[in-house]
């Protein structure tokens, strides 16, 4: 695919278990921790972690998928826009109600 790559590179889906925010991981798994994701720096790479996620697609497991900007936090990969660093975070209103009341409620990697 044709496309003019400007820095690091993320995938980012929602899985249809559930729907929350889910980052693509390099051996082809998905984690809700931003700092699991595999990261591409050209075009080459991005292609390579597309086809990772559309086989995730194909299996029913995940939809969305997009393709993001990464930035650098702490060592690790972090969604560059604040769109999809609000949505790595979780809800951002009564989080008392949310996946982050319990840990233990769901599994972050998948």
């Amino acid at each position: 695919m044709a496309r003019k790559i400007k820095g690091p590179q993320m995938i980012v889906a929602n899985r249809l278990l559930d729907g929350r925010v889910v980052f693509l991981k390099a051996d082809g798994g998905w984690s809700a921790v931003a700092a699991d994701a595999a990261v591409a720096a050209d075009e080459a790479g991005v292609d390579a972690l597309e086809a990772l996620a559309q086989k995730s697609a194909d299996d029913n497991f995940v939809l969305s998928i997009e393709v993001i900007d990464a930035t650098e936090r702490d060592g690790k990969p972090y969604p560059a826009h604040m769109k999809f660093a609000m949505q790595a975070l979780g809800p951002s209103v009564r989080p008392d109600l949310g996946y982050q009341v319990s840990p233990a409620w769901e599994q972050t990697d998948l």
